[in-house]
């Protein structure tokens, strides 16, 4: 318990600095999407699925993860964060005055792959937080990936009525500060001292040249890898496609434009309630069970809104389970690397897997777009996540109970990371 209490002490500025970075970035971004896909429809006459296509353009940044793992290892988040609320602000800024050419649009998507959207990502945040934290190493992780969700509850019930009073082009200028002051920041929260840390120290090689765990090779040969793999792939697969389609869907299911801004707000409120939930229960109980549970819920809630002209508390609570499930998959992958493969190797891993989940989401989000313009309503993406969540959650249960060595980092890395002030300095 003393430890526990030691690393919120000492750790809260790495924690705070990592919630707002990733507010900033990339999460906001994709959750702020779905509110533009009538009115771009409707300016240009583009398709749904052309719109959500836009989204397999940010996988052109997914080449840089591995080096940017290894340079996040050496610098530390501060200078990727800065420089991400800045390139997201200018890229707000292109959107808002694109013109009609789908190829422009898609131009600026890529442009936010390659620049903004990597360094704005967990991969930047989460290697400083697991060496600091320990004993509550799953609520750290739930609150950080959630600051997207937090800034969105207050962002997007605006967005919404700016775009509806004003149009989409205000919508996206309003964007480009949010993002800009967000990145700023966190730049400074990550670049303050507490009294007591040591100004000399440095965190990145007290923890990096004797942290245990395996290689990203000797990893590849677990198979826990691949069935953490397979069950991250899948629950990306299904979000992304539900999410990126959650305004328009709810639109079809007649919905008024103002309900369905309040909803998509009760959906970001309730994808944080299930990180958050979700990294104190995986601090608790055994991690497999836990992490399955979560991943199981979009089942029902697919189900739930599967049916044939649902009233509203059913589109509710069906949305309400898959939000849940949602926000507990943000802490699981950064959570389970950790327990299975330790730190040696961590940044270049989780680039790994994570490289494979964004291609799986932005999959998704085609995907899910797609399939509406193919049968004209959103039947068959609600099957489709029902189906990958169940394989998600079992494969991720599955790793769980299959032979393999975990790995806790020593309490004598924690106390020398924190003590050296938490994260690297740039």
């Amino acid at each position: 318990m003393a430890m526990a209490k030691d690393e919120w002490r000492r750790g809260w500025p790495t924690l705070l600095g990592s919630t707002l970075g990733f507010a900033a970035g990339v999460g906001l971004y994709t959750n702020a999407n779905g509110f533009f896909i009538k009115p771009l429809a409707e300016a240009f006459g583009w398709s749904r699925g052309q719109i959500s296509l836009g989204a397999a353009a940010l996988l052109v940044g997914l080449v840089v993860y591995p080096w940017l793992g290894k340079a996040v290892d050496q610098r530390g988040p501060r200078p990727f964060i800065l420089a991400g609320g800045i390139l997201f602000a200018i890229a707000y800024l292109l959107l808002a005055l694109m013109p009609g050419p789908f190829w422009v649009y898609i131009a600026i998507v890529a442009f936010i792959g390659v620049s903004a959207g990597p360094l704005t990502t967990t991969l930047v945040f989460t290697r400083s937080l697991v060496s600091v934290f320990d004993k509550s190493r799953g609520l750290a992780l739930a609150i950080s990936v959630s600051g997207n969700v937090i800034v969105g509850i207050a962002v997007l019930p605006v967005l919404q009525h700016v775009i509806a009073a004003y149009g989409w082009r205000v919508g996206y200028a309003v964007m480009a500060p949010i993002s800009l002051a967000l990145g700023l920041a966190s730049f400074f929260i990550l670049g303050y001292r507490p009294a007591h840390a040591p100004a000399t120290s440095d965190a990145a090689t007290v923890l990096l040249p004797q942290a245990a765990g395996h290689s990203l090779r000797e990893a590849a040969t677990d198979v826990r890898f691949w069935l953490l793999g397979l069950s991250m792939v899948s629950i990306s697969v299904a979000v992304g496609g539900f999410a990126a389609q959650l305004q328009p869907q709810l639109s079809d299911l007649g919905v008024p434009g103002a309900k369905a801004a309040v909803l998509g707000a009760w959906y970001a409120g309730i994808v944080v309630v299930g990180r958050i939930g979700c990294g104190v229960l995986l601090d608790w109980l055994w991690p497999p069970a836990v992490a399955s549970a979560a991943l199981v819920l979009p089942v029902a809630g697919a189900l739930m809104l599967m049916v044939d002209a649902p009233p509203f508390w059913t589109i509710a609570a069906g949305a309400s389970l898959i939000a849940l499930s949602q926000g507990a998959d943000g802490d699981v992958l950064g959570f389970f690397i950790v327990r299975y493969f330790g730190l040696k190797a961590y940044s270049v891993i989780l680039s790994v897997l994570g490289m494979a989940c964004g291609i799986a989401l932005a999959l998704g989000a085609v995907l899910g777009g797609y399939s509406f313009d193919r049968t004209g309503d959103y039947q068959l993406m609600l099957a489709s996540v029902a189906v990958l969540s169940l394989i998600s959650a079992v494969a991720l249960f599955a790793s769980g109970i299959v032979r393999g060595k975990s790995y806790a980092v020593p309490t004598d890395e924690v106390m020398r990371a924190t003590e050296a002030g938490f994260t690297p300095q740039a």
